[in-house]
């Protein structure tokens, strides 16, 4: 008798852990979710067209040297 009592102990407990364990990781999973949103790229106010590229004859040089 007392071995079944320890049994069901162990069954209960192993259970309770389990679902700990699974409410942690969800938990971890949602934060981290939240950390990544909010390293988006931000949005700028300034009404000025950024200029990535200009063609200008020292860009030509390069560009047939490299291809």
């Amino acid at each position: 008798m007392d071995a079944t009592k320890r049994r069901d102990f162990l069954k209960k407990s192993l259970g309770l852990g389990a679902v700990a364990g699974a409410t942690v990781l969800l938990a971890k999973n949602t934060l981290s979710q939240a950390k990544d949103e909010k390293k988006d790229v931000l949005v700028g106010k300034s009404k000025k067209k950024e200029t990535l590229y200009q063609t200008s004859k020292s860009w030509e040089n390069y560009y047939d040297i490299a291809y």
